[in-house]
């Protein structure tokens, strides 16, 4: 059973409790199909999105740096 609220599709179980949909993915999304597919692609992009909220703007820092050999 899935919902959507807002852009965020949420998927819950049998017994209305919400299922947390994890980074890594699970074999139980990918038997929903395309539904928990998108579900997937949602949180791998928020996690990656805060992720990268944490990192700040280090990233760009180090790729400006010359490499010492």
């Amino acid at each position: 059973m899935e919902k959507k609220q807002g852009n965020k599709l949420r998927i819950t179980t049998q017994d209305g409790k919400p299922f947390r949909i994890p980074v890594e993915g699970s074999l139980g999304l990918l038997a929903l199909g395309y539904k928990g597919l998108i579900a997937w692609r949602q949180a791998k992009w928020q996690f990656q999105k805060m992720k990268e909220a944490k990192q700040g703007g280090n990233t760009e820092q180090q790729q400006d740096e010359p490499i010492a050999d």
